[in-house]
């Protein structure tokens, strides 16, 4: 599904879900990203997400990003794939990592739930989890393919 480097893997929670890639936190203003972030992000995992939304936000706070994001990323590919991946950083267990990226299942599912809702069908969208050294706090993250 997803190339992981620096040794770490990809942790499956075995769940129906979907992605998007990000470009920045979403918010009402969202800022687009510094060419070092793109770059740092793009190290970490080969891919630029197109949406990144932070733990905790809720859906208001990034309903209308990332409904936009979707409908510009089908206007340039209508198949396009979204991948939404919980991203937890790498600290403390693999067990403690495991039970950080299952506590992000639920806002992980309600934007795959938002993907879904603009119109992408469930056989396009991804739901997964990732641990990443270096990330500052628990993200989703939405990928395109």
């Amino acid at each position: 599904m997803m190339k992981h480097t620096l040794g770490l893997g990809l942790i499956a929670l075995g769940l129906a879900g979907c992605a998007v890639p990000g470009r920045g936190l979403l918010g009402p203003s969202p800022l687009p990203p510094a060419a070092t972030t793109v770059d740092t992000t793009k190290a970490e995992f080969g891919r630029v997400p197109l949406v990144t939304i932070a733990a905790g936000s809720t859906t208001a706070d990034y309903l209308s990003a990332l409904t936009g994001a979707v409908q510009a990323a089908e206007a340039r590919k209508p198949d396009v794939v979204f991948d939404v991946v919980s991203t937890v950083p790498q600290t403390a267990t693999p067990l403690d990592q495991i039970t950080a990226a299952k506590a992000l299942t639920p806002q992980a599912s309600a934007v795959a739930q938002t993907i879904m809702g603009a119109g992408v069908p469930a056989s396009r969208v991804t739901l997964g989890a990732l641990v990443l050294p270096g990330i500052g706090g628990e993200q989703i993250r939405v990928y395109v393919r």
